[in-house]
């Protein structure tokens, strides 16, 4: 979401050595994968729906996220007695935020939004990684409060790198880093959790430098969304 992480949506690590035996980048991904809910599962995702809270400079804010898969992205989340909207698809967006005493939506060009594909990709980057254009490396292990993860770096195909790190033990994504208009944006993903079809979500993620914290407390995976979700309201 690049500067939507800001509304949903770090530890300092110590490299250490790769083992002699350590397995290759597409069998931690397809272990990873499977974690997530399994290969099937995730290319079968189409939509999303989060609930849950956004705190803020100590301040904790209700929000709803919906997604389409790969089309789009609509936030919504009230703050200090105002309401307020994000929305974001591959072809442009608008905001209608009243924190900014905004009382009519503002269009928001397309290029500022031209990196927010990943962010509207649902079952992940690493999913499909190949067949949509990306390149993995392994770059080796990597130590965080005493947890070791594989660092993967994935070059998108526009060329912009993000590094993505694994839990060796549950092969769930810890931490992700991306560089966002020369800083780098990160995103620790805590407390795991399953939904009762099966899929699993990271239920807390703290973004850096911005300090946001969300807590999702409901996920529903495929429900119906009307792509009219994304449609600007007409000014009064």
């Amino acid at each position: 979401m690049k500067n939507y992480l800001m509304l949903t949506l770090a530890a300092a690590l110590t490299t250490t050595a790769v083992s002699t035996k350590a397995q290759t980048v597409d069998e931690i991904v397809s272990k990873h994968i499977t974690a997530m809910g399994g290969k099937e599962k995730l290319d079968a995702l189409k939509s999303s729906v989060t609930e849950g809270t956004m705190e803020v400079q100590g301040m904790e804010f209700p929000f709803k996220a919906t997604i389409i898969n790969k089309r789009g992205m609509r936030i919504e989340f009230e703050a200090m007695g105002t309401k307020n909207i994000q929305v974001a698809t591959t072809t442009g967006g608008w905001n209608l935020l009243g924190v900014q005493q905004q009382t009519e939506p503002v269009d928001v060009p397309a290029e500022s939004l031209k990196e927010i594909g990943p962010d509207l990709d649902i079952e992940g980057e690493l999913v499909n990684a190949k067949e949509k254009g990306h390149t993995l490396e392994l770059i080796g292990k990597e130590t965080a409060n005493g947890a070791e993860m594989y660092k993967i770096q994935l070059t998108r195909k526009d060329g912009n790198v993000a590094n993505y790190f694994i839990d060796v033990q549950n092969f769930y994504i810890t931490k992700r880093s991306v560089q966002v208009g020369g800083e780098e944006a990160i995103n620790t993903l805590l407390e795991y959790k399953k939904t009762d079809d099966g899929y699993a979500y990271a239920s807390i993620v703290e973004t850096q430098p911005t300090g946001v914290k969300l807590k999702v407390t409901k996920i529903l995976f495929n429900p119906p969304v009307d792509e009219k979700v994304f449609e600007k309201p007409a000014k009064q």
